[in-house]
């Protein structure tokens, strides 16, 4: 989540005054880049182009996660006085017979289950339904139901109804009287894109307690959706954060093992949107295997945040022990019985998330932190003493010493700083309306400050820490907070409930082009400071603000998530010398000035034989000609072109159209001087040969 400072406020407010522009209104911009291939400045870890996964929003329900169920398990919430139906299951409108009641003495789960007393002579189908989601015709759905029934040679059935009750699938299945039994069943529904109603249901009298039930795309892979697995492989996906983010200091990992069916939900936290149910409680079948699992189908490092506010060092030593163990020990061997023998192996672990917040929990001062982390730092490491562990940080460019003061006191222990960072102006989703230029030129230069303010950061960093120990920037949450243009009050009028209540409810949002320039950006920076800033992870990896959005049937990328697939796949390990010119513009808040529209960097492959050029063209209507001079090495003629270049910076993607996308051109008669055109809001990486 996002701190709000007066520093921040300030560029809020400093940055809705007029850009200035030094290119002339027409004609083509011109720039020039010089890249010498013999010298190079530092190593880049493509841990820069990571992401991050928390149960927020829908960004796990419904997002990543195939479940199309909302409160699969029959959760209660008496505060609002919900004791008969668990929310958002209903009975059946027709049936006047039938009592129900959230039964906490009887459970699959721990927690509760659904009671439903089936009275009345009459023989007709009744029980409960759910809507809210679609389905595609043709492509089958499987789903399982935990039933317990006082009375045998009866039926259960399962269907997929249009809303008006007509049927699209449906199978009965035998029910017996006993204890908890699971029942299967597959669906398969007509032709087309419907609108659909689940129902569960009997047909004769009885009571009937449901303890969970499932329904999924038959074609997902142990509960991941495939489409989100595959899209988030085309971007080469290095490293992914997870739980969190702010519900990482309320989540018990424990909580997420075992059985799914038969783990215990739990409440979301201050994060939860109190509006929607599946925002609120969360089933647990997210957990830590099913994340590894999705690490490994992705290619991504996992990177494991434990629970700071309600847990303990002893709780983080088990997980790490869990992850990482031999199954000789007590919970390496709980994972083995999981189905998991082989260790997990995760390197990289946090201990909280902005604790410096109010409303987290386990907030704390600075001081406090440092210390209580130490006895964190500790105690994972006796069950792993070669993991390298994050300490929270403050807000990237924060006045205060957070970062100095955790420096000091746990130096020692911590191998990384965790600092946040997003585009302030984002807030004020009317200006970016009102005013699309000012805020895209805005937007293109606040790079300019995230590196300025690493760099600052880091000098801090190391002078608390009197040299003595190196210690590392892991920029884990960031993009731009832009929700759309959705009218709201100005970030002062909101206390810092209702902003987080705000952000909840808006914080959904299909970013358009000019956020793939700007995660470009980004990346530039997080290059030339790559020597320090080992990881980095965009906020988030599907819905939300998301590189991925997806609904009950369908996934794409967004405009913006295609930056993620340009450079992940086409970026080097080594940062080379580069000098550049081009006209500038300025922004006057924080200073801004000089800022150029010509963005470059250049990377070499690990063998040295390939070079990326990463050309970012920032002007919104102008294109830029580049006359480009390469020494050091000789240019094979050919080459290749990856390129992001879309009618406007606010062209957006969406279900079944995707007009932003990486575009692939071979490149000929390439030598150690050429010009490049770059289209005006464009991202460009020339993959050129060496010899």
């Amino acid at each position: 989540m996002i701190r709000m400072h007066r520093s921040i406020i300030t560029i809020i407010f400093a940055a809705t005054l007029l850009l200035s522009n030094t290119v002339q209104s027409s004609g083509q911009a011109q720039g020039e880049v010089h890249v010498d291939t013999n010298t190079e400045l530092h190593r880049i870890n493509p841990g820069i182009f990571g992401q991050f996964i928390e149960h927020y929003d829908r960004v796990v329900e419904h997002g990543l996660w195939a479940e199309l169920l909302q409160n699969r398990k029959f959760y209660p919430f008496e505060a609002i006085g919900q004791m008969t139906l668990a929310a958002p299951w209903t009975g059946d409108p027709s049936d006047k017979e039938s009592s129900y009641a959230i039964d906490r003495a009887v459970s699959l789960d721990g927690v509760s289950s659904q009671r439903i007393v089936l009275a009345g002579e009459t023989a007709q189908w009744r029980g409960l339904r759910q809507s809210g989601f679609d389905v595609v015709g043709g492509r089958e759905y499987t789903g399982h139901a935990w039933i317990k029934s006082t009375a045998a040679n009866r039926t259960v059935a399962f269907a997929l109804e249009t809303p008006e009750g007509a049927i699209l699938a449906r199978e009965e299945v035998p029910l017996t009287a006993d204890d908890w039994q699971r029942y299967d069943f597959k669906l398969k529904p007509t032709k087309g894109l419907h609108p659909a109603v689940f129902r569960i249901m009997f047909n004769q009298a009885g009571v009937v307690w449901i303890g969970a039930v499932s329904l999924m795309p038959a074609d997902n892979i142990d509960g991941l959706r495939r489409d989100v697995v595959e899209l988030a492989k085309s971007m080469s996906v290095p490293i992914i954060r997870w739980p969190g983010g702010g519900f990482t200091d309320t989540y018990d990992w424990r909580v997420g093992i075992g059985p799914r069916d038969r783990r215990p939900p739990h409440t979301v936290g201050v994060y939860a949107n109190l509006d929607e149910y599946d925002s609120r409680v969360d089933p647990s079948d997210f957990g830590v295997d099913e994340f590894m699992h999705f690490c490994r189908l992705t290619g991504a490092e996992p990177y494991l945040t434990a629970d700071f506010g309600s847990g303990s060092p002893e709780e983080a030593r088990q997980w790490v022990e869990y992850c990482n163990g031999s199954p000789s020990t007590e919970w390496g061997g709980r994972r083995a019985a999981n189905g998991h023998p082989d260790p997990y192996n995760v390197k990289t672990w946090g201990v909280g998330n902005e604790t410096w917040l109010s409303i987290e929990p386990g907030s704390s001062t600075s001081q406090g932190y440092a210390a209580y982390f130490n006895e964190f730092a500790d105690a994972m490491r006796k069950a792993d003493p070669t993991i390298k562990i994050v300490a929270v940080g403050d807000t990237l460019g924060t006045s205060g010493n957070w970062n100095e003061t955790v420096a000091k006191i746990s130096g020692s222990r911590a191998d990384y700083i965790s600092l946040h960072y997003y585009f302030a102006l984002g807030f004020l989703s009317q200006f970016d309306a009102d005013h699309p230029v000012e805020f895209y030129r805005s937007l293109q230069a606040a790079p300019v400050y995230v590196e300025q303010a690493l760099r600052e950061t880091l000098a801090k960093i190391d002078a608390a820490t009197s040299g003595n120990k190196r210690i590392q920037i892991a920029l884990d949450e960031w993009n731009d907070a832009n929700f759309g243009p959705t009218p709201r009050s100005l970030p002062q009028e909101f206390s810092l409930a209702r902003l987080v209540q705000g952000l909840i409810k808006f914080a959904d949002f299909n970013q358009p082009e000019g956020d793939a320039v700007f995660e470009a950006r980004m990346f530039h920076a997080f290059m030339r400071v790559g020597d320090r800033v080992p990881f980095a992870c965009r906020t988030h990896i599907v819905n939300s603000t998301g590189a991925i959005r997806a609904n009950s049937t369908d996934a794409y990328v967004t405009a913006s998530g295609t930056a993620l697939q340009l450079y992940g796949p086409h970026s080097g390990t080594r940062l080379l010398k580069l000098e550049q010119k081009s006209p500038t513009y300025e922004a006057p808040s924080n200073n801004w000035k000089n800022i150029p529209y010509l963005d470059a960097c250049a990377t070499l492959s690990e063998d040295g034989h390939k070079l990326y050029l990463h050309l970012l063209n920032l002007e919104e209507a102008q294109s830029m000609s580049v006359q480009i001079g390469i020494a050091g090495h000789s240019v094979e003629p050919q080459g290749d072109m990856w390129q992001i270049a879309s009618e406007s910076f606010q062209t957006l993607n969406n279900f079944g159209v995707s007009p932003v996308k990486v575009r692939h051109q071979q490149l000929n008669g390439l030598s150690g001087e050429f010009v490049q055109q770059l289209p005006p809001h464009s991202a460009t990486t020339l993959e050129l040969t060496l010899r």
